[in-house]
This record gives C-alpha cells, sequence and structure tokens, in this order.
C-alpha cells in the first residue's frame, strides 16, 4: 500500500494543491489521517480515478 502526500495527489490529478486539499476537505478525494498529516492511498486514488472521480 503506497501513502500518498497531498502534493504528489495533486500532481497525479494535475490540480493545485489548494483545489486538492478542497476536495478533501469535502470528502470527493478518499484519505486518510495519519497523526496530522493527510494522506491519500494510491490505489484508492487510481479507484477514484477510474470511476471517473465520482463520489462512493
Amino acid at each position: 500500500m503506497e501513502l500518498l502526500r497531498v502534493s504528489d495527489a495533486a500532481k497525479l490529478l494535475r490540480l493545485s494543491v489548494n483545489k486538492t486539499y478542497s476536495l478533501i476537505r469535502q470528502g470527493v478525494i478518499p484519505h486518510t489521517r495519519i497523526g496530522g498529516s493527510i494522506r491519500i492511498v494510491k490505489e484508492e486514488l487510481e479507484t477514484f480515478l477510474k470511476k471517473g472521480g465520482e463520489q462512493q
């Protein structure tokens, strides 16, 4: 299981870091918190993208 920082996920999504944080706050992008940091499971992000970025 590979964990991505928000900045890395933003690059994959071709979005700004601020927009990525906004989508995380809205619950659009699946994520987890480890300590105080937000991390995104790469496989979950890929599944999210394959579904066209739809909310689950």
